[in-house]
């Protein structure tokens, strides 16, 4: 809804600033209601969980379509967004550790079980309360933070208001923009390995490597991969230096899909399992890097045939189509699982598990380098790169103030 919405903005705080501050109440607000439904029938709390995502998916977006949007425009050379992205992204794994460990912090057990004391089980939804509580003050104070410290919006020029384009003129030449449209259907295809690993990471680790439900040897198994993506944020820095963003990330990714290879084999090899994971992390460290970086170079691009930036409606279409990767994703596994006894799976009984094995092998290995094949081939016919990239960075340098 706020595709262009925040490029026509003109406010005290700014285009981005202005969204970002609207944002943080209403999203701190929703983090609270995540996690505590009320005390209706099954059928009212799924109603209520499927209003409560729409409500987060909706203000989330707002703050980040926003948030990313101000990137290009607050470090406008390549190199300038490489340093900027790097440090970004290391805040975003601490960040997504934080989130993991957090609720254990708080709530034990997760889930109760049959052997679970009923005093213990009484305590659950206050434990449940008090997490929420304590992510909305969070989101309060950090991104609050962030708005009075962390964004600095470029002055933008006076615009002739017949010249700005209304929200659904600028729909229309965004969707039209061919280099943007190669890159961020290269993109879906990044996040849908990405979910898909972290989606059936657990199932994969049970069946396929061995290891017990609930060890927290299935925790180590990401961890290798989001801890060594953080390791390799410099190296990924190193290579777009050295080859340009659009190369590095052709072979961030290809080392990705070489990455993945092992896993046909790993049947009960959990330790080679975590080393391999941290080649994984690799291929997951260059997604994370680069795509801010070459989106905000499409943005360049468009601002210099537009006159004025736009970056609230690419950001926000990426967004839009990053959402199908979800539902790609879950539609990959009921289509592949379908053939090895999933049903039997989710009733608990009569389970193929040499079926289950080979099906949760082909999702992990063969969809993911499938489309990984795909992103290589999408970012290889990507045209906006190297000297054509560095001729529009140079021009927009002296047409800008």
């Amino acid at each position: 809804s706020d595709l262009a919405l925040s490029d026509k903005t003109r406010s005290k705080f700014g285009r981005r600033r202005f969204w970002v501050l609207v944002s943080l109440l209403p999203f701190a607000a929703i983090n609270f209601l995540l996690f505590t439904p009320p005390q209706y029938s099954a059928t009212g709390k799924a109603v209520y969980m499927v209003i409560i995502i729409m409500l987060y998916d909706l203000f989330y977006s707002v703050f980040s379509t926003n948030q990313t949007s101000l990137f290009p425009e607050m470090f406008p050379t390549e190199r300038q967004r490489g340093r900027a992205n790097l440090l970004k992204n290391l805040m975003m794994i601490i960040g997504l550790l934080i989130g993991f460990v957090l609720p254990t912090l708080f709530i034990s057990p997760l889930a109760p079980t049959e052997s679970t004391p009923s005093d213990v089980v009484a305590k659950i939804p206050s434990m449940y309360r008090t997490t929420g509580l304590v992510l909305a003050i969070l989101v309060l104070i950090f991104g609050f933070l962030f708005f009075q410290c962390g964004m600095k919006e470029p002055d933008q020029p006076p615009q002739d208001e017949k010249a700005t384009l209304s929200m659904l003129e600028s729909l229309k030449i965004t969707l039209k923009n061919k280099t943007f449209i190669i890159f961020v259907v290269a993109n879906l295809f990044v996040w849908f390995t990405f979910k898909m690993l972290t989606t059936i990471i657990t199932l994969y680790g049970i069946h396929v490597l061995g290891i017990g439900e609930g060890d927290f040897f299935l925790t180590i198994l990401l961890l290798a991969a989001f801890l060594s993506a953080t390791a390799f944020f410099p190296v990924m820095e190193k290579l777009g230096e050295k080859f340009g963003m659009r190369n590095a990330f052709m072979i961030s990714s290809s080392v990705w899909f070489l990455a993945l290879i092992p896993f046909a084999f790993l049947d009960n090899q959990p330790i080679i399992a975590v080393i391999c994971m941290i080649f994984m992390g690799f291929g997951l460290s260059g997604a994370m890097y680069f795509v801010d970086i070459i989106i905000g170079g499409v943005i360049d691009e468009d601002e210099l045939k537009m006159g004025h930036r736009r970056a609230g409606s690419y950001y926000g279409i990426n967004a839009l189509i990053n959402r199908y990767s979800t539902i790609l994703v879950f539609l990959a596994i009921a289509v592949v699982l379908s053939g090895y006894g999933w049903e039997n799976y989710l009733i608990g009984s009569g389970l193929n598990y040499e079926g289950l094995r080979m099906g949760l092998k082909i999702l992990f290995v063969g969809t993911n380098m499938a489309a990984l094949v795909i992103v290589l081939i999408l970012l290889y016919i990507f045209p906006l790169h190297g000297q054509q990239l560095k001729e529009i960075q140079e021009k927009l340098h002296k047409q800008r103030p």
